[in-house]
């Protein structure tokens, strides 16, 4: 008896484990996916003359793409930071502002 209760906790507790990587798998793959789209649509709207409106749209293009790659590799970075000592929970939250701060105050 004793011996199933442990292997039940085992089989959950890698359950949660596993649904948290493939959550993480996923929002890399998105991430990668949708910035490459976005990124070569800019370059693609680069070739053409559209004006103001042409470079909103590229700004607006080069933030969405730089964001999704934030979800690609926010979750993955506080995966590995999780674990670790609470000094690098400080680092890895002061350098995710700095970076969305780098991407609001780029596209001002």
């Amino acid at each position: 008896m004793a011996e199933n209760k442990n292997t039940s906790k085992k089989t959950t507790k890698r359950r949660v484990h596993r649904e948290t990587v493939d959550i993480v798998k996923l929002c890399a793959f998105w991430g990668i996916f949708i910035a490459a789209i976005l990124f070569v649509a800019r370059g693609i709207l680069n070739f053409f003359d559209l004006g103001s409106v042409g470079a909103t749209i590229m700004n607006v293009f080069d933030i969405l793409g730089k964001l999704a790659l934030l979800v690609a590799v926010a979750f993955p970075a506080y995966n590995y930071v999780r674990g670790k000592a609470k000094v690098w929970k400080i680092i890895f939250w002061a350098a995710l502002v700095v970076y969305v701060a780098g991407c609001v105050f780029s596209l001002l």
